[in-house]
Order: structure tokens, then sequence, then C-alpha cells
């Protein structure tokens, strides 16, 4: 199974500069389904209740927080009525030093071949708060600006937040081992890969334990404990997101969409769109000018 097909669409800045800030500022609720990109990402919690998977594991959280999302990393999130969240997501090798010198080689080499892992999460009672707080302000508002001053100064905070989090011990060093978490991330992005592939087809559970050459009965129980889904449950998150994308991007018909994203039945569509989204597909489409560019992430 090829995993480019689990991976977003969106870009995340350009070739001379892989870097992108995302923001959601409280208009209504916010949500990306999990998915995973080879770019590291970092989230600020602003305000709100978050529902956050990262990897399999579900967390709570209330902010403030900052999260480290690594390469490869499955992950979602869910956000509240209201909430505040903003992220900055760029290819970790943009750090790297054209000159080979002990910090590439004991600090950015091992970040790019994940031998050492950033925390997973830093929240306000962390002794590194409140100046990982202030440096990782700095990056956004840098970026805004959009200069090479200021791109030289975005790539000058990132360091220092790592540099900062090395002298306190807070980077994780894992080695080179391949446990048996890693091998169950793998199944899923090669499952959840399928689902994105074939979404706009008709799916079984036999068709994605294929996948994993697996028994259909057991391999509904084994992604139901990993994701906290069925695969039945994924399969329709999937669809109403991609249905969203198209209410929003184009003028096409509502049916045209539904049959286009997997729905033969305009009435299931749209009770599970509904379901999802609070909304009628066709009330969805006239209130989100906006908010839709809060799940290009």
């Amino acid at each position: 199974m090829d995993k480019r097909y689990l991976k977003e669409e969106a870009v995340h800045g350009t070739v001379k500069f892989p870097f992108a800030v995302y923001r959601h500022e409280g208009e209504g609720e916010f949500s990306v389904n999990l998915h995973w990109h080879d770019e590291t990402e970092i989230i600020f919690l602003k305000s709100g209740k978050f529902s956050i998977d990262i990897n399999m594991q579900k967390y709570r959280m209330e902010s403030p927080a900052l999260l480290f999302i690594g390469s490869g990393d499955i992950h979602g999130i869910h956000g509240g009525e209201g909430c505040r969240e903003n992220a900055v997501v760029f290819d970790m090798k943009m750090l790297s030093f054209e000159y080979y010198d002990s910090v590439q080689h004991q600090m950015i080499s091992p970040l790019l071949n994940r031998s050492v892992q950033l925390p997973l999460i830093v929240t306000a009672n962390d002794i590194i708060w409140e100046e990982l707080e202030r440096l990782y302000g700095r990056v956004p508002e840098e970026a805004c600006k959009d200069t090479p001053a200021s791109r030289m100064r975005v790539k000058a905070y990132l360091l220092e937040i790592f540099a900062y989090m090395f002298e306190n011990g807070k980077l994780i060093n894992i080695g080179n081992t391949v446990d048996y978490e890693s091998k169950k991330i793998e199944n899923i992005k090669k499952v959840l890969g399928f689902i994105q592939e074939n979404y706009g087809k008709h799916i079984t559970n036999q068709d994605m334990a294929g996948v994993l050459q697996m028994n259909a009965q057991y391999f509904c129980r084994y992604f139901k404990r990993l994701t906290g889904k069925t695969p039945t449950e994924y399969v329709n998150e999937v669809r109403v997101e991609k249905a969203a994308q198209y209410l929003f991007r184009t003028d096409r018909k509502i049916i045209d969409i539904a049959m286009e994203c997997g729905y033969e039945n305009m009435g299931y569509f749209i009770r599970r769109f509904k379901e999802q989204k609070g909304v009628l597909p066709s009330e969805y489409r006239k209130s989100q000018n906006s908010v839709i560019n809060s799940q290009n992430r």
C-alpha cells in the first residue's frame, strides 16, 4: 500500500521556505481528521478544550498547551465551540547546517532520523512553559512578515526552542529501536491510506481487513481498539469531510457531491452530514466561507 494516499493534500509553505502557519480563532468548532505528514508540527492550544489523537492515543486537553507532532505521527484534533489555536508546520531539514558540525551531529541529525524526539505535550504546569511560550510566540509573528530577515528569525527561534528543551532535558532519546507500537501505527497508516484512496467507492470491512491480511471480525476489533472508532465510523467521517470541502470549494449540486463521496442514498448522506457537522449540507455551504481554511492542515 502506497502511504502517499494517507497524506493530506495541503502543501506546507514553498520549496524556497518549507514553513506554514495555520490559525483557528473561534469560528465555531474546530476539527482535523486523523492524518500524517513528513513535516514536523507544533500546535499551540490558546483557549478552550480539545480532544487530541496522537499515534492512536487519545488526550483530553485544556489550554494553554503546546503539542509537538513528529514526522510521520498520525494525529487529529477536535476543539469545542469558540476554541482558539494556531500551528506551525515545517520541514525539519530547513534547520540543517551546510557545514557539518557538532550541533548538526548532536541535535539536528538525531531529530531528523528520530533517534531523538521532541516531548509530546508541554503544559503551563511545566517549569519550561513560560520561556517556551515566549519563544514559540515569536515564530508565527515573524513568519507573517515574510521577508528574508524574518524567515531567518523563524529558523533562529525554532533552533532556540530545541536548544532550550535540550538543555532542560526535554528531548527524548529513543535510539533506533522499532517496537510493536510502531508496527501498529504503520498498520493503521496503511488502512487509512486505503480509505483516503477509495472513499468514493463502496468499501466493506472485508476490503479494509484485506489490506492487513486479517480476518474481518478481528480487524474491526483491532481498528476500534487503536482508533476509538469502528471502520465504518471512520469511513463516514472521511466522506463527510470530503463532501464539506466540495461544498465550500465548488458550486456542484449536493446530490452529485454525495455520490462523489460514496453515498448512493441522499437521505443517509444528509443524516450523516448533519450528525457530524451539526447543520444540513445546504446550510453548511452558506455558512462556511472562511472556516474551511482550518481543515487544510
